[in-house]
């Protein structure tokens, strides 16, 4: 697993201070109306190449599993500060491509790392647990950890104004709760940006801590009416809000789904280094 860092907390709520419509990216790899929109090339030629390489290898990965390969549109974090409680963010344009092809770099300095802002929920439920995903084994990386709910990125620059990235419906944290737990946002109160977390070099995620009005049984059943082919999630679990180090370190029972309920078990497994880092910042 790789480490997170957190990059920024105590703060309530999000500004955007600069946001730049060129595409950071191999102008060979962009896909969108480049009429539209100003090309920003990685400076560094090893940088070129190795985004090169690595669109190429998934490409082919693609077409032989006779799968689509996305590189749809993302939003880089060029840049953040903290002043008098609200996160400022500066954003570029980006894609997928050039994300995949510099994530695992840490020798690279900020300028040649895409690092596409992504969002995660610190989800509660009514009775008092934490919601967390397994990751299934169709996810390009990450099989098998569990990770925050509603972990995705922002995929429309354009949209994500001030008001979207402040969890104001429908925002990319309402649209990924939705998509992996199957939760509309009227069933969920905040959700209140809390921190900036980096992992993987340092791809950032903004979380929001989240309250649902659901319970965990709830919950189970919301998503188990996803249909199997389509859940990213292979199970949930949770962890009770009281104590969920001793439940992650074995020492006290978790909740996890069954086919129509949940049961209780003891925790087998690795985390993501965002939810990682969500558990350390907002305990």
């Amino acid at each position: 697993m790789e480490d997170y860092e957190v990059l920024a907390s105590e703060f309530d709520s999000v500004n955007i201070s600069e946001y730049d419509p060129a595409i950071w990216s191999l102008e060979s790899l962009v896909e969108r109306d480049s009429v539209s929109y100003d090309i920003d090339e990685p400076i560094d030629p090893e940088v070129r190449e190795e985004i090169e390489r690595t669109d190429e290898e998934a490409r082919r990965k693609a077409k032989n599993s006779d799968s689509v390969f996305y590189n749809g549109a993302l939003v880089r974090l060029r840049d953040f500060e903290v002043n008098n409680g609200v996160l400022n963010i500066d954003l570029q344009n980006t894609n997928y491509s050039s994300h995949v092809g510099t994530r695992g770099r840490p020798e690279l300095e900020k300028e040649n790392r895409a690092d596409p802002l992504s969002v995660g929920a610190y989800l509660r439920t009514s009775d008092e647990y934490v919601v967390l995903g397994e990751r299934s084994g169709s996810v390009e990386i990450g099989g098998g950890e569990y990770q925050l709910a509603g972990a995705g990125f922002i995929e429309d620059p354009e949209e994500q104004y001030e008001r979207s990235l402040n969890a104001e419906p429908s925002s990319p944290i309402h649209r990924e709760l939705e998509e992996e737990v199957n939760l509309h946002w009227t069933q969920i109160t905040g959700p209140r940006p809390s921190a900036l977390i980096g992992a993987n070099h340092v791809q950032p995620m903004l979380v929001y801590d989240t309250v649902t009005v659901l319970d965990s049984e709830e919950v189970a059943e919301e998503w188990a009416e996803i249909p199997e082919s389509e859940r990213e999630f292979s199970e949930l679990i949770f962890l009770p809000e009281e104590n969920p180090e001793a439940a992650l370190d074995g020492e006290a029972d978790i909740l996890s789904t069954t086919d129509d309920s949940v049961e209780e078990r003891r925790y087998e497994g690795e985390l993501r280094p965002h939810a990682e880092g969500a558990f350390d910042t907002l305990l």
